[in-house]
Parts: structure tokens; C-alpha cells; sequence
């Protein structure tokens, strides 16, 4: 017999879902004000939506139980992959154990459910909270999470929603236990219930975003910060025709990255990257 929605879990959908909508809402009415004011100008450069989106997300977490922090994904165009840093907002309010999540509609293909349900268990078990009756929320309080990408459309690979797991959790630490996130540190990798940290791809297009946007330390899954990636070999058979092959390659992270300032960190279990990240 298939089983039955609580109450309390339905309104949590519909809220969850109303939330993606005002978020929506919000993100068409601040698009259509800039474009009346600037005239002519109906599209902003890169650099201009960067700095409203970060006015933005500091208008939203003033004065509240909040902490931002990067994730590094994967977008993907025609030409092929690269690193995209976005950014996560958490804010924590007195309420009933709700979940709301808005995801900037620039974002495609970003999915974030699963990790934001493992990340809120696990940060409320090592931080010493209590989850609601659904064991979804916290108990006595309502998680708000908003997601906003690098200013332009970016089609991010699904895999990025659960690598943005052990990032969410850290930023649902650094709340609950009141405690800073260090600045110039990125992390990617999933989150499981018991704390531990897992594996995820793209780790070197993640690593080459956060060296480009100023990050000095990377953690990373146990065992990845060395890579394989896959060189274009075009060899020449005879005059006109030509034979495209690629070759795995190993390459590691630190050093690779060396010039950048970057430094690639393995770490196994969120206790381990918080003591790292967290002040």
C-alpha cells in the first residue's frame, strides 16, 4: 500500500516549492527595474551582476543567523567543461522545522535536494541539535537556503548538487556552532550521514575555478587530489587524414597548481574539514 504524505511534510513541499517561485519572482522584478533604469542597457556585464548578486546576499544575511560560503561545480558549454565558482547563503530563523531552498534560475541542471537533507542531519548531530519529527528540519527552527551562480547562464552538471554537500555542512556548522568560515578556502565533496566525505567528479575544473577566484586551500575527497585527465593526441597518418586519440594522464593537483597560490588538501570526514575551515 503505497504510503501516505504527512501533513507536515505536504505544506513542506508547497513551501519549498512557493519559495522557488518568489525567488523567481524576485530575480524577474530586480531584472526588470535594473533594465528601465539603465535605458538602453538591458543586459549587464559579468562584473555587474557579480557585485548585485553579493549586495544582494548581504541584504539577506544582515542582522540574521547566517554564514556564505563558495561551492565550485562544473558548467558545460558546447566546447566543453570548466570550473564555475557560485555561492551558498544559509540562514537560520526561529520557526517549525521548514526547509526552503531557492536556486538562481541561471543555474541548470544544479540539484541540491539530497544535500541539503544529509548536510542538515549531519551538522545538527555534531553541533548538538535536535531534528523536527519528519527528521528532515531542525527542530524549532526554519533553514533557508539560496544558491546563486557566477552572474551568467551556466549549465551545471546534476553531479554538483550532491558535491556541494560537505560545503553545505560547513556552512550550516559555521551557524549553528557560531563559528567564522575562513576566508580564501573552497571545498568540494559529497556528504554521508555518518560524517564522512565522498568522492565526486571534476575535481580538477573545480580546482582550477578556486585558484582563479583567490582560493589558497582546497579540500578535497580523500584520494583525489591527484587526477586523471584526458589529452587531445592528433596524430598525422598521411598527408589530409589525421587520427584524434586521448591519453590518460595523472596529474597532481598541488602541483600543477603551485603557481597559483593553491593548495589542494584531502580530507576524509566533515570533523576533519571543519577544523581546517572553521575559526
Amino acid at each position: 500500500m503505497p504510503r501516505k504524505l504527512s501533513h507536515q511534510r505536504f505544506r513542506r513541499k508547497r513551501r519549498y516549492g512557493m519559495f522557488h517561485l518568489v525567488v523567481a519572482l524576485i530575480v524577474g522584478m530586480l531584472t526588470g527595474v535594473l533594465a528601465t533604469y539603465g535605458f538602453m542597457k538591458i543586459s549587464l556585464t559579468p562584473e555587474e551582476k557579480e557585485s548585485s548578486i553579493k549586495t544582494n546576499l548581504t541584504g539577506w544575511i544582515e542582522n540574521a543567523r547566517a554564514a556564505t560560503i563558495p561551492i565550485v561545480a562544473v558548467g558545460s558549454t558546447d566546447q566543453g567543461e570548466f570550473g564555475v565558482v557560485c555561492t551558498l547563503a544559509v540562514k537560520i530563523e526561529p520557526g517549525d522545522g521548514y526547509v526552503y531552498v531557492g536556486i538562481d534560475p541561471t543555474l541548470v541542471g544544479f540539484d541540491f535536494q539530497d544535500a541539503d537533507r544529509t548536510a542538515i542531519k549531519v551538522a545538527a548531530k555534531l553541533a548538538g541539535y535536535q531534528l523536527d519529527a519528519d527528521g528532515v528540519g531542525l527542530a524549532g527552527y526554519d533553514v533557508k537556503f539560496i544558491v546563486v551562480g557566477p552572474g551568467e547562464r551556466v549549465r551545471v552538471e546534476a553531479i554538483d548538487g550532491p558535491s556541494a554537500g560537505a560545503a553545505t555542512t560547513i556552512a550550516l556548522l559555521s551557524v549553528l556552532e557560531n563559528r567564522k568560515i575562513k576566508s580564501g578556502y573552497a571545498i568540494t565533496g559529497t556528504i554521508q550521514e555518518d560524517g564522512s566525505i565522498g568522492p565526486v567528479g571534476g575535481v580538477f575544473h573545480k580546482a582550477a575555478a578556486a585558484a582563479e577566484n583567490g582560493a589558497r586551500v582546497f579540500l578535497v575527497p580523500k584520494g583525489q587530489s591527484k587526477v586523471t585527465v584526458y589529452e587531445r593526441v592528433v596524430e598525422q597518418i598521411f598527408p589530409g587524414f589525421s587520427w584524434v586519440s586521448y591519453r590518460p594522464k595523472i596529474i597532481d593537483l598541488n602541483e600543477y597548481f603551485a603557481g597559483y597560490g593553491l593548495s589542494v588538501v584531502e580530507v576524509s570526514t566533515i570533523e576533519e574539514a571543519a577544523s581546517l575551515m572553521l575559526e
